[in-house]
């Protein structure tokens, strides 16, 4: 009998241990990221972040979506100034892959673009050569 409830025990720590890298929606809005997926949250500190880069000014955000399972894929951003540091972590992800994660790839320009009524936030001329879509918009949500 003590034996077999050593083993519970055992089975549900490495369980709990697993769960480790899970990144709740309720966490990452307290933390002040800005939440994409399943609610949006933190808007506000995306257009403190394109005021700060209009006057040339250092910030960084973090960007967290969901994905249907409930993963987070988290994007840090981070602006010195003249060009822009973009990384992806998508480790928590069960399905995610390692491979397609980026570290601090350097990007020299943020677009607006509008399509379907939608402003379209994108990081572009990238070193990895490929553009990162950050935000999408629709038309009264931000203030600008």
């Amino acid at each position: 009998m003590k034996k077999r409830i050593i083993g519970l025990v055992a089975v549900s720590l490495l369980t709990l241990t697993g769960c480790g890298t899970s990144y709740p929606s309720e966490e990452a809005i307290k933390n002040g990221d800005i939440v994409m997926t399943p609610e949006r949250a933190n808007i506000d500190r995306f257009e403190i972040f394109l005021k700060k880069v209009d006057a040339q000014k250092k910030d960084t955000i973090r960007m967290t979506n969901y994905t249907t399972e409930g993963d987070a894929i988290i994007e840090d951003i981070t602006f010195d100034g003249k060009e822009f540091e973009y990384s992806i972590d998508s480790s928590r992800d069960e399905y995610g892959s390692e491979t397609d994660d980026r570290n601090k790839e350097v990007c020299q320009n943020l677009k607006e673009q509008v399509e379907n009524d939608q402003s379209i936030f994108t990081l572009t001329d990238c070193e990895e050569g490929t553009d990162h879509e950050i935000f999408k918009s629709d038309p009264d949500e931000l203030k600008k």
